[in-house]
């Protein structure tokens, strides 16, 4: 009597899938898009999402030129890139520490503050993030954060 009822509810089971499975594949509804990376940039940008490049297009993007203008204030104008490796059980004092030490930031304190107001420091991840400093703290704290 049980390995009847057994067998009853598994062809049960089985009968339902395929219905599901015909519903689903017939239909139409499983249709292959296929989504250009402009498009897919533009769908995230319009519901919200940050996008950014991936390591190493957003190194060559950021290199300074070699061609370097001499004045005085090229120094203060030239672009500094520089990627940090975010390590497990590394605290926000020290990652704003060595993004103040390497010039990204003008101030440790003010960005550690920003990232702990914002709740930022609880989502930063572990890997390697390019930064530079022409990124907001904002940019900065979604970089290490995604």
């Amino acid at each position: 009597m049980f390995k009847a009822r057994l067998q009853g509810i598994s062809a049960g089971i089985i009968f339902t899938t395929c219905i599901f499975a015909g519903c689903y594949y017939g239909t139409g509804l499983l249709k292959e898009t296929n989504v250009t990376i402009e498009e897919a940039k533009e769908m995230l940008e319009n519901d919200g999402f940050v996008v950014s490049l991936p390591h190493e297009e957003a190194k060559q993007t950021v290199q300074p030129s070699k061609e370097t203008d001499h004045s005085p204030n090229a120094e203060e104008s030239a672009i500094v890139s520089y990627t940090i490796k975010v390590k497990s059980n590394m605290t926000t004092t020290e990652i704003a520490k060595r993004l103040f030490e390497k010039k990204i930031i003008d101030d440790a304190s003010e960005f550690e503050a920003y990232m702990n107001e914002h709740g930022f420091s609880k989502k930063i991840q572990i890997g390697e993030f390019v930064v530079t400093n022409t990124m907001s703290y904002r940019q900065l704290a979604n970089t290490l954060s995604h």
